[in-house]
């Protein structure tokens, strides 16, 4: 069973799939750092077990600080533990494009661990605005909804459901 966990002012979004997407967004400034990472990190060490053969770890932060730093590299840690013998473990760094601190925050992750970073710069002016159109295979309605609820459905394994149609920028 997975984790999710809304977006708050202090904690980001977490949504920790046993399909092996790991996603974290958002800004990471708790006051109590092990109680809200803690459960994540043990939730972790019980996916390493009987991993998905591919694990994509999404990281997007506005802002972490050490405390929350110090439980992600913990994660990494554990990930990198069963990269290329029991799962192909790819980390999905997103960053705000002026975002220099961020960025910077991945590549020390990418120069500690042993896992492949992929670095993506995200306008999140334009992403805001991004629409797709798509249609249920099932009951042939159609709707026009962001590209992150879109992204959502398909993360949660409900993408071959629709199909789509269109999309806007």
């Amino acid at each position: 069973m997975g984790i999710l966990i809304e977006k708050t002012q202090d904690c980001p979004y977490v949504n920790f799939s046993d399909e092996g997407i790991l996603e974290i967004e958002g800004r990471s400034i708790t006051e109590d750092p092990f109680t809200f990472w803690q459960p994540l990190l043990e939730w972790v060490e019980g996916y390493c077990q009987k991993p998905s053969p591919n694990t994509q770890v999404i990281i997007f932060l506005e802002y972490s600080n050490s405390s929350s730093n110090k439980y992600i590299s913990e994660i990494f840690r554990k990930l990198e533990e069963i990269h290329g013998s029991k799962s192909q473990v790819l980390v999905k760094w997103r960053y705000e494009i002026e975002d220099d601190a961020i960025l910077q925050l991945g590549h020390d992750f990418a120069s500690i661990f042993v896992l492949p970073f992929e670095f993506i710069g995200v306008d999140v002016e334009k992403e805001r605005f991004k629409k797709v159109k798509i249609r249920s295979k099932k009951t042939g309605a159609e709707a026009i909804i962001s590209y992150r609820y879109w992204d959502a459905i398909v993360r949660n394994g409900h993408g071959d459901e629709y199909q789509i149609l269109q999309e806007f920028s």
